[in-house]
């Protein structure tokens, strides 16, 4: 990876984490359901396949651009470490009910929020008459 490409990434990690930490501070609250860290990784399981289905499409963003985003910036927005950290935490705490609630929305939902970010990116590229791109 070239220097430029690498600098790139790295500021949109930063900014993807500096957003992912204004949203958890927003979301959680100390010791109960792990909301902030469900809230960024649905909108992150949104948001990475229509970047890479619509917005590079649609844009014609180039393949830089597109690690940078997709790489850089959800990748240090969402997390799959918190999400296993939290559940750990709610099973330990022997929160049953919130550990199942938290891996079946965390799970099914991601699946879902994918799914209709690529169905919307497909349906909006067909209406402006553009191949369906995928990177």
């Amino acid at each position: 990876m070239k220097i430029k490409e690498s600098c790139a990434v790295g500021l949109f990690a930063f900014l993807g984490g500096i957003s992912r930490y204004l949203i958890g501070l927003g979301f959680n609250a100390s010791g109960g359901f792990p909301y902030g860290t469900l809230a960024v990784n649905l909108i992150g399981a949104f948001c990475l396949p229509f970047l890479m289905r619509y917005i590079i499409g649609h844009y014609h963003l180039n393949d830089q651009l597109a690690l940078a985003i997709g790489t850089g910036f959800f990748g240090a927005f969402t997390t799959f470490s918190s999400f296993s950290v939290d559940a750990l935490r709610l099973l330990q705490s022997h929160q049953l009910a919130a550990f199942g609630w938290y891996l079946g929305i965390s799970l099914i939902g991601g699946v879902a929020c994918s799914l209709l970010a690529d169905y919307w990116a497909v349906k909006l590229l067909a209406k402006h008459g553009e191949a369906q791109v995928v990177k």
